[in-house]
């Protein structure tokens, strides 16, 4: 299959390294030389992974979006949902009705950039679909390496429209074995597990963070922070619940407790295997996509979600009110917060619909005013 990989991160590494050595031609494109170092002259990635390794030759490694979208049946990008606008803005005069987008994840940024596109009188492809988790948990170990030492054993998938979701689930199936497919966008947006986990680490850890390199996820998961992390989990699955969306709920004990591993996002030895990577040892900021992406959009989703099923979300609240005070902006009804996607005004009844037939549905021209 044809594959443009759009980042280059290091999930974009990983995704495009393993979907290489998987057999598909793959071209990935990054914003800058720079970013893309010696790739721009040997387009191969050394690759460290979960089942499966080795050096992986890509068909491109290319700075031009036009050349790596060129002839592409899927476009994948692995950025975090703070880079969705200026994505969509890029991705505007290149996209065609036969390609599907995959974000991974997206925090509902399939909706985002179909609505982004469309504002920009762009064409719109087959399909929008996102990931409620990343397929790697992965990081670079130097400028053509990744390793990638947790894989994904489940991967929440949800499309946009939702209609189109058996033919994209298909497509999607044979670069991601574990894909299993949602109700919709927002069904998968709310099993995303980075907002459940990461703000609690880095808020609860925030004397450590600020001290220099820290291990979040090894040193920084005391009992106090499981606590919090089960309290904002609990209330994602009391909003997925009062949306209707059915189990799996994917939560995030199943990451700690082994004898749920199998029913959760990352399955056996997960954790262990993060931790003995060593690889998550790293400087923290305000400014990290723990913050940026899973505060400011993670959140702000969970909230405004929670509050129109009626779900009580203090957890989600208190967190989003302690990192406004921190940032000095504004974050609750922002980001990825329904009503700052025009669908404020909406039922739940009526966004279930317009989840379901997208572009299709009566209130396609109200939200791309």
């Amino acid at each position: 299959m044809n594959v443009a990989v759009l980042g280059a991160g290091h999930g974009g590494f990983a995704t495009a390294a393993d979907l290489a050595l998987a057999g598909h031609s793959v071209r990935l494109w990054g914003r800058s030389a720079p970013a893309l170092g010696p790739l721009t002259r040997d387009p191969t990635i050394a690759l460290t992974a979960e089942g499966r390794a080795g050096a992986a030759r890509l068909a491109r490694a290319t700075t031009d979006l036009g050349e790596a979208l060129a002839g592409a049946e899927i476009v994948i990008a692995p950025i975090p949902a703070t880079g969705h606008d200026e994505l969509a803005k890029s991705l505007a005069p290149h996209v065609n009705d036969r390609q599907t987008i995959l974000l991974t994840p997206g925090t509902l940024g399939s909706y985002a950039i179909a609505r982004a596109l469309a504002r920009a009188g762009a064409r719109l492809p087959y399909a929008l679909a996102e990931t409620g988790t990343l397929p790697y948990l992965a990081r670079k170990t130097g400028p053509a390496a990744v390793s990638a030492p947790v894989r994904a054993a489940n991967i929440p998938l949800g499309v946009f429209p939702a209609s189109r979701t058996k033919q994209t689930v298909a497509r999607l199936a044979d670069l991601f074995p574990a894909v299993r497919p949602c109700v919709d966008a927002l069904d998968a947006a709310l099993t995303n597990a980075g907002p459940v986990i990461h703000p609690p680490l880095v808020l609860l850890n925030a004397g450590a963070v600020d001290g220099g390199r820290f291990d979040v996820h090894a040193a920084g998961t005391t009992p106090s922070v499981r606590r919090l992390i089960d309290v904002v989990d609990a209330e994602r699955v009391a909003t997925r619940r009062g949306w209707g969306y059915p189990a799996p709920h994917y939560e995030l004990s199943t990451y700690y407790d082994e004898t749920r591993a199998t029913e959760g996002l990352y399955g056996a030895g997960a954790k262990a295997k993060l931790v003995a990577s060593s690889l998550w040892s790293e400087i923290l900021t305000l400014e990290h996509r723990y913050v940026t992406e899973d505060v400011e959009f993670g959140l702000a989703l969970f909230e405004s979600a929670g509050r129109a099923a009626g779900v009580d979300t203090p957890g989600v609240s208190g967190l989003l009110l302690t990192f406004q005070s921190l940032l000095g902006r504004e974050l609750s009804g922002r980001g990825r917060a329904l009503e700052h996607l025009g669908l404020g005004d909406f039922s739940r009844r009526e966004i279930r619909g317009f989840f379901d037939q997208g572009w299709e549905s009566p209130i396609w021209a109200k939200v791309i005013r």
